[in-house]
């Protein structure tokens, strides 16, 4: 069966020695699953049972892998938070997942208090007589929620069979093919992506699916990291390029490290770092609404055309995973606006049948990204349909800071652009036309900090910059044309 307690069921009985740990104690598949079934006898008793969605607010931690096996082996659905959206859009989307229930860990504590459900702190957890982790393949399992690109985050909710098939791909793409960043049972991971971004990309499936060690150790610290993989513990992570930086920066030896990264462009000056320190990496492109859809392998085109700078820029469909193009008139040949189909996608976004409809189409979906097709069946990603801004590999909405700025009494208009950057990889810029003499910059920020201050945006969403323009270049129809404004403010990427 496809599922996810299925998983962790066979490697405790397969991989006696494997582990999942936090970098202090350790405790093997075998007793986690044992675990798990406990706390799905607790979350039983407090009125969880099939359907339940129970969203979980915490760090990377084993906690949260047993969590993660009891509740969906008991036929709920787990919400991992996505605790890097700003307090507003928590709130929305813990009342768009129908979550009944919140398990939260010390840090939550604020927002355990305003979730109008039950609420449990991970230290209160009770166990209770063993439930049998069995369901259907077709139950649905994990609900996550887009970053909102484009307004408002959506809910995408996926079946243990679709997140299985997801999980494995990546997986088989590690194990069976040749990529720098490649996996075995003889590894040990260390997931730097949080669980609230498609589960620390699928990491707590992956590693009891080959048998593989598995390290959740709290919330991402670079110093950590590098200390585990100095010493031997981690061979394996994941994470965005800003947290690979901050993990160069350390004193650590960090040589034999494999890597898999993506979310956001993978500078040359930072694959120059990694192999520097021989690194190995691999890069990905996936997404909450399609899960992985590719990772970069060896092929004799990118062995032949380039090397790491051809793996940074390109990559390889996984097993079952299709792209398709859709052609644009004014794009070169091989260009086109991405589509991606596998047997992992979601029927759509969950109770949202208008943004299905645009999304997802005949099996198929929009992605959002323009991209070239390469030679060796490679796809690489020139840019977003849209104009939303990557920085650190999260996502900043750029409408909702401009209708902030606008809202300053001597702004008259603006536009939000991605200004590229060595260590985030884009980092937001404003361009505002002023109404007056009057203005002066300080007014927009104090507008965005007030702003900050009610929940509507996160401090780090703030433009670094604020340009002054007399006018901005406009459309027909009165939008700003952004391109037009990247070149005169001269913010194109390398």
């Amino acid at each position: 069966m496809h599922t996810i307690p299925s998983v962790l069921d066979r490697a405790r009985t397969l991989f006696h020695n494997s582990t999942v740990s936090d970098g202090a104690s350790e405790t093997t598949y075998e007793q986690a699953y044992e675990n798990a079934q406990r706390l799905a006898g607790g979350l039983a008793d407090r009125g969880v049972d099939a359907g339940t969605v129970v969203a979980v607010a915490d760090w990377n931690t084993p906690k949260f892998f047993e969590l993660l096996y009891a509740i969906t082996g008991m036929e709920a659905i787990i919400y991992p938070v996505n605790l890097n959206l700003p307090p507003e859009q928590i709130g929305y989307t813990l009342e768009k997942s129908d979550s009944t229930h919140l398990i939260y860990s010390d840090d939550f504590e604020a927002l355990a208090q305003q979730f109008p459900g039950e609420t449990l702190h991970t230290d209160d957890l009770e166990e209770s007589d063993p439930v049998t982790l069995d369901v259907e393949e077709d139950t649905p399992a994990v609900m996550l929620f887009t970053s909102g690109t484009t307004g408002k985050p959506k809910p995408v909710r996926y079946t243990h069979e679709q997140f299985i098939h997801g999980g494995v791909s990546i997986a088989h793409q590690l194990t069976e093919y040749d990529t720098p960043a490649s996996l075995s049972g003889e590894d040990t991971l260390l997931p730097s992506i949080p669980m609230f971004h498609l589960l620390a990309w699928g990491s707590p499936v992956i590693a009891p699916y080959l048998g593989a060690d598995l390290l959740m150790t709290g919330q991402y610290d670079p110093e950590t990291v590098g200390s585990l993989v100095e010493d031997g513990e981690a061979t394996w992570t994941n994470m965005v390029p800003t947290m690979a930086r901050q993990l160069l920066e350390t004193d650590h030896s960090l040589d034999g490290l494999k890597v898999l990264t993506g979310g956001s462009t993978i500078q040359r000056d930072l694959v120059s770092r990694f192999r520097e320190h021989d690194i190995e990496f691999s890069t990905i492109y996936g997404g909450t609404d399609m899960l992985a859809a590719s990772i970069s392998i060896w092929s004799d085109e990118a062995r032949n055309e380039g090397g790491y700078e051809y793996l940074r820029r390109v990559t390889h469909p996984v097993p079952f995973g299709e792209f398709q193009l859709v052609h644009r008139e004014g794009m070169e040949d091989d260009m086109g606006e991405i589509q991606f189909r596998a047997p992992w996608l979601p029927d759509g976004y969950y109770k949202l049948p208008e943004k299905t409809a645009d999304a997802f189409v005949d099996g198929w979906f929009n992605t959002g990204d323009i991209g070239r097709r390469m030679p060796d069946g490679g796809i690489r990603i020139l840019d977003r349909v849209d104009d939303t801004i990557k920085s650190g590999g999260e996502w900043i909405p750029s409408s909702i800071l401009e209708s902030i700025i606008v809202d300053t009494t001597t702004v008259a208009n603006a536009a939000v652009l991605g200004k590229p950057d060595d260590e985030w990889g884009e980092r937001p810029v404003a361009a505002v036309t002023p109404v007056d003499d009057t203005f002066e910059k300080e007014s927009v920020y104090d507008q965005l900090a007030e702003a900050v201050e009610k929940g509507q945006i996160n401090d780090w969403w703030i433009p670094d910059e604020i340009f002054t323009l007399d006018e901005l270049p406009l459309t027909s129809t009165g939008k700003i044309q952004k391109e037009t404004l990247r070149e005169r403010l001269d913010l194109k990427h390398s």
